[in-house]
């Protein structure tokens, strides 16, 4: 018989470091263009899986010393690589006894349609501005779930002012996947403490200002995420030489929207892209702020 302990030592097997069973009736209220019964009728429940960054990639970064291994190992490797492998074979856990299983993982450089953000780790992002329902009672493609909505509904993290996942062992350095399933497995309890106590120190870090009250400006973070700023060790002495702007946009004081970020981003080639990925040259400041404030604060189970 299937269980949610067999489940989740299925899950730490193949890898996950947390793992956590969300109930389907937590996404009752959630728009159809989210829902996870939008993409599984018969859904009973999500599992949730997290994978850990290494620390030291975020320490390597905040030093100066090295940039391209969190590129490689972080974002592009466990999206693109780890998450298909991890949730193919636990697919074929659940389906070999008898159940279905929507594996779902990021699709990082596309976006539903009426979703404008950008997603600052790639190239660039593509709103799916063509789609439209089959008929009048569904939603049009595709159906994408809120991860920070799966991941707090399986008790597994809780969204940040930054607008990333955290969790109580690895606090914003976690990268995580969802598997929709009609296994009728027992479910955890979701996720009611709010490890983000809106301290600020993620805004006070992000050298392009570009986290407030609302959250993340996706836009903005995009050109700084690319190292469009003073404290980029790649920059050149003549970058932006002659922009009347050049001051105000080290200084993260310029802002940017859709297209005058797009127009920055041919002008920020410091390192080679890595298939569709871009360097991270701000050195993920907003999470390391965020995890070294948790741990300080007794919030980590570290």
């Amino acid at each position: 018989m299937l269980t949610a302990d067999r489940v989740k030592q299925r899950a730490r097997e193949l890898g996950a470091d947390v793992c956590g069973i969300g109930d389907i009736r937590y996404f009752a209220d959630e728009v159809p263009e989210k829902d996870p019964k939008m993409i599984l009728p018969s859904a009973a429940c999500v599992i949730g899986c997290a994978f850990r960054i290494p620390n030291g990639l975020f320490e390597c970064m905040a030093e100066k010393r090295q940039y391209v291994n969190y590129l490689s190992l972080g974002p592009k490797f466990v999206d693109e690589q780890l998450a298909e492998i991890f949730l193919l074979r636990m697919a074929a856990f659940l389906e070999n006894d008898g159940w279905d299983a929507c594996v779902q993982r990021r699709v990082t450089n596309l976006k539903a349609k009426g979703d404008k953000t950008q997603n600052p780790e790639v190239m660039d992002t593509y709103e799916l501005v063509h789609a439209v329902p089959v008929s009048p009672d569904k939603p049009a493609p595709e159906v994408m779930i809120d991860f920070a909505r799966a991941a707090k509904a399986c008790g597994i993290g809780t969204e940040g002012l930054s607008g990333s996942i955290l969790t109580r062992r690895f606090g914003p350095r976690a990268r995580f996947v969802f598997i929709i399933t009609n296994a009728p497995l027992e479910c955890d309890a979701p996720m009611t403490e709010n490890l983000c106590d809106g301290c600020g120190a993620c805004a006070d870090a992000c050298p392009g200002h570009a986290i407030g009250a609302e959250g993340r400006d996706t836009w903005q973070c995009s050109v700084y995420y690319r190292g469009a700023h003073e404290g980029n060790p790649y920059l050149p002495d003549g970058f932006l030489e002659g922009d009347p702007e050049r001051e105000r946009i080290l200084r993260g004081e310029e802002r940017f929207d859709a297209d005058s970020a797009r127009g920055m981003y041919a002008k920020l080639r410091f390192m080679p892209d890595n298939e569709g990925y871009v360097p991270c040259l701000c050195g993920r400041a907003c999470d390391s702020a965020c995890w070294h404030h948790l741990k300080e604060a007794g919030k980590l189970d570290v």
